[in-house]
């Protein structure tokens, strides 16, 4: 099976050697080897004198990687795309020891929760009601990186020198628009967590290019509620997380799925807002809050037509977090953060395979007819 899938991007390379050494990766990244790296993946199949090849593989060698993302996107698409499925994007980040790698710096890992030595990817995924996948990714390189001082740094990781620093959110829209264009999975919502939800700018470039958006939003985003005590009184604008605990704010139990494990079940409260632009009301939106268990509580914007039916907005609730479960499994079984490569071609390549291998398996658990969690 992992070799006819892997022949499927053959017409990438441009020798057999080549499409062998992704195939031994694949199939390492796969593997039960313990420390998914370049060394350890060659070793394990196929001897101690190919590791230098492995590692060429990964940062040196010509081969197309653009056209291997392309036929991933495809593939993904016939196997789980629709119509009204879901772009989403986030970011992940891998911490990091040493001072070499490619766009490592001391900043917020969300990991660890905390300012760290680490790298920092913006990643875009892709939901469906048949499955989710992950379809492109941007390593972000911060701002110091392209000072003067780190130039000699900057050459030894390949980074590209037309490359100019972007905002995490610069990235992303830059991603998504890709998407868009390359027209390949289909799909009307487009998700993201707090950090890019939070942007006005981001949502709105959203809104500008048709699509409706459920964007994550922190607790101190300021709107006015149309229903409720609070409709038409003219007070200031509340932030969500004061709304949440309003007494006139209702809560409804809902079944979200059916999960592997019984329901998944949530407290959720949906109800139309006027956002708030620099204390100036903007457009009506809807605001949903989710509880979670232990009580901790979730905040979203949408931009979803006022008679959207609540059964379709908890559907796109449900559409966002599945990113982040490739990150964790990514992590977990098949060495998304295990990679030692320093350079920016590594990086994104090793990405590139992660991709590849959850195709794979979800490829597997739709031909055994297995119940995806989603």
């Amino acid at each position: 099976e992992l070799v006819e899938f892997h022949r499927l991007f053959g017409d990438c390379f441009r020798r057999k050697e080549q499409r062998l050494l992704g195939q031994s990766y694949l199939g390492g990244l796969l593997s039960d080897v313990p420390r998914k790296n370049v060394e350890a993946i060659a070793l394990a199949f196929l001897g101690p004198r190919a590791v230098r090849c492995q590692q060429n593989f990964l940062s040196r060698y010509l081969w197309d990687e653009e056209r291997m993302l392309e036929r991933h996107q495809g593939l993904l698409a016939e196997a789980v795309g629709e119509e009204d499925g879901m772009h989403t994007v986030d970011s992940t980040e891998i911490p990091k020891k040493g001072k070499e790698s490619v766009g490592v710096a001391r900043q917020y890992c969300g990991n660890l929760g905390k300012r760290e030595n680490c790298q920092s990817g913006v990643f875009v995924g892709y939901t469906s009601r048949k499955g989710y996948g992950l379809v492109d990714r941007r390593l972000y390189v911060p701002k110091i990186w392209f000072e003067e001082q780190y130039a000699e740094r900057r050459r030894k990781c390949g980074i590209p020198s037309e490359l100019q620093f972007q905002t995490k959110i610069e990235i992303a829209l830059e991603l998504l628009e890709k998407q868009m264009q390359r027209g390949l999975l289909a799909g009307r919502w487009i998700g993201s967590d707090s950090f890019f939800g939070s942007d006005a700018a981001f949502r709105d470039t959203i809104a500008r290019w048709g699509k409706l958006y459920l964007a994550e939003i922190r607790s101190n985003i300021q709107v006015w509620p149309l229903a409720g005590e609070q409709q038409g009184s003219g007070e200031e604008a509340l932030a969500v997380s004061e709304i949440a605990r309003s007494e006139w704010t209702a809560w409804q139990q809902v079944v979200l799925a059916e999960g592997s494990k019984g329901p998944l079940v949530a407290e959720v409260s949906i109800q139309r807002v006027r956002e708030s632009r620099e204390g100036q009301p903007g457009q009506e939106l809807w605001l949903i809050i989710r509880r979670l268990e232990g009580g901790k509580l979730k905040y979203y914007l949408s931009n979803a037509p006022q008679d959207m039916e609540a059964e379709e907005l908890k559907r796109a609730l449900l559409m966002r977090w599945p990113i982040e479960q490739c990150f964790e499994d990514g992590k977990k079984y098949l060495g998304m953060d295990h990679y030692e490569n320093r350079s920016w071609n590594g990086w994104h390549r090793h990405m590139l395979y992660v991709f590849l291998a959850m195709l794979f398996l979800l490829r597997l658990r739709l031909k055994f007819k297995k119940k995806l969690q989603l």
